[in-house]
């Protein structure tokens, strides 16, 4: 199967992730072109600016795809959107896009509103990664954050996991993988 291209759009694109949603539907995260929904029978796609050009940073893809406790998704920006199937349809989009928590350091300055990775755990709790500001967590009403030091320098992340335990990894640029013990995430020793 080869994906198609959101109308008007000639050039090519890559597909940076994949995500199954809890209604069985396929989602591909690309650079430069947004979100594309397959639902078995077509595509769909959002090609709003926060899934297609990032701030500061050129069109760096969606990375990382989620879904909260209550079916909203995030894509790796600052936006939540809202999803809607045939039957619930409330304008001739398929979803609606709304604002979400903003910057994760709640003071809109706009340095963290795109992450890299993102996980929910067993709690519905959604955990993002940073590429140089570590790790926040967000409970639905209260962020947290989780700074990732090795040997008192803060480090470079590229993705969080949740293994089959609940238990949350981190993926690092130099610096191997983290695992988080409750209170702070440490290097992992095997």
């Amino acid at each position: 199967m080869t994906l198609p291209k959101p109308p008007g759009l000639d050039n090519p694109f890559d597909v940076y992730s994949i995500y199954k949603d809890r209604k069985g539907n396929i989602w591909f995260g690309t650079n430069p072109v947004g979100v594309c929904r397959y639902d078995g029978k077509k595509f769909d796609w959002i090609t709003e600016e926060d899934v297609t050009e990032f701030r500061n940073e050129g069109a760096n893809g969606v990375r990382s795809m989620t879904e909260d406790k209550n079916g909203d998704f995030w894509f790796n920006t600052e936006k939540r959107y809202s999803i809607y199937d045939s039957t619930t349809l409330r304008s001739n989009k398929f979803y609606t896009r709304h604002e979400s928590i903003g910057s994760l350091d709640g003071k809109n300055t706009g340095g963290l509103n795109e992450f890299l990775s993102t996980v929910k755990d067993n709690g519905d709790n959604l955990w993002f990664v940073t590429y140089r500001d570590g790790v926040w967590k967000y409970d639905g009403a209260k962020i947290t954050h989780y700074t990732v030091k090795d040997n008192s320098k803060d480090i470079t992340l590229f993705s969080i996991y949740k293994d089959n335990n609940g238990g949350l990894w981190l993926g690092t640029h130099e610096n191997g993988a983290y695992k988080f013990n409750g209170k702070t995430f440490e290097k992992f020793k095997p």
